[in-house]
């Protein structure tokens, strides 16, 4: 359809999709794009997680005088007698968001957008984790008619490339977990050798075994903490992380930063790249060494890494301390939404929210952490 100017396609061919490489790539640039809105996420997440679970692309275009001015990337599941149109990606922290050119016009792609969804992806629901609640995209869904989405959670952004002495930031940070940046480097450091480094994406078997460490510890991490996950356990995740880290080597999409103790893997994280910031996915330790903060440690050295090449780092969405230190406290808001698109869609949401009324679970088993829902005019359900 071409609705003031523009054109709107839906794309649901694969080959279709991993073609749009070059012209996808060229808007993130202009754009500034998130590590979430680039080709190589989309693709691989296609690839590994959506195709295997039986899921539709339905990727949403915009096209001004034939050249790519919008990206929504979504799939389409069904679930028993429903159709639900997701973000296409991990089920793990990751953003959702529309990538628009940002020399047209933000509000009328983002209202296009919106409608292709509702209108001509066939879903009776979409379901949206962590939208900017500051975003357009956020505003117009919350304003649909039965529109529910969670409590905002905080997300923490270290604004590096504006600061042009680490000494001076480092002092301004004060102390975590009574430690000043350098202190756990220099403490372990007493007790053994340390080496740290960025694993080349070309060198797959050693990423591929240390993604394994890395979802094995986060695991048990996870039990300790109770904050399970089924993507912790998904071998779609895992062939994800590989490929994210490796497939594209002369311009890799994520890095896997690692620190060995006398030669021993002690601490790895993973962050995805954008164009301007790097982002926090996962990060392993080795529980023996725990009293050494050796996760604290990784993060530190990585946040070092992203200020040296002229990243910003965002730390995702979560309340731990180490985010909101390394921040300064610079954060924004982020709510998961859920829209009934027709009638089936409306009836099955209210069936599930009769049916968890009285119990403290979200309505929404897609969401992590429990978070209750609220309605667009601020009541719980």
């Amino acid at each position: 359809m071409r609705i003031m100017g523009t054109q709107v396609q839906i794309v649901a061919d694969a080959r279709a999709f991993e073609k749009l490489k070059d012209d996808w790539t060229a808007l993130w640039s202009r754009a500034d794009g998130q590590y979430h809105e680039s080709h190589a996420f989309s693709w691989l997440s296609w690839q590994h997680l959506a195709k295997p679970q039986g899921g539709a692309l339905r990727c949403i275009l915009g096209y001004s005088k034939s050249k790519l001015v919008m990206v929504w990337p979504l799939v389409l599941y069904r679930r028993g007698l429903w159709t639900i149109l997701k973000s296409l990606g991990p089920d793990s922290a990751d953003y959702s968001s529309i990538l628009i050119d940002p020399q047209e016009d933000a509000v009328g792609l983002t209202q296009l957008a919106i409608r292709a969804a509702m209108k001509d992806c066939n879903a009776a629901i979409i379901r949206l984790p962590y939208v900017h609640t500051d975003s357009k995209l956020f505003r117009f869904l919350s304003d649909a008619k039965s529109c529910t989405h969670a409590e905002p959670r905080r997300a923490s952004v270290a604004r590096l490339r504006d600061i042009d002495d680490w000494g001076s930031y480092c002092a301004s940070l004060g102390t975590l977990s009574g430690k000043k940046p350098g202190a756990l480097e220099r403490r372990l450091s007493n007790k053994g050798a340390l080496e740290a480094r960025v694993i080349a994406p070309t060198d797959r078997q050693t990423i591929a075994e240390l993604v394994d460490w890395t979802l094995e510890h986060k695991r048990k991490w996870a039990q300790h903490a109770a904050k399970q996950g089924a993507w912790l356990y998904s071998d779609g995740y895992r062939d994800f992380l590989i490929s994210i880290l490796t497939d594209q080597p002369a311009q890799p999409a994520a890095l896997l930063y690692l620190i060995l103790f006398d030669g021993k893997t002690l601490a790895t994280t993973i962050v995805g790249k954008g164009q301007s910031s790097v982002k926090g996915l996962i990060t392993g330790f080795d529980e023996a060494f725990s009293k050494f903060s050796p996760g604290h440690l990784v993060v530190e050295h990585m946040v070092k890494w992203a200020y040296d090449h002229n990243f910003n780092f965002d730390f995702g969405v979560g309340t731990e301390p180490f985010k909101a230190y390394w921040s300064r406290d610079n954060a924004t808001k982020y709510a998961s939404m859920e829209i009934p698109v027709n009638t089936w869609g409306r009836l099955a949401l209210s069936g599930k929210r009769l049916l968890h009324a009285n119990t403290r679970n979200s309505q929404f088993s897609w969401l992590r952490g429990g978070k209750a829902m609220s309605t667009r005019n601020g009541n719980a359900t």
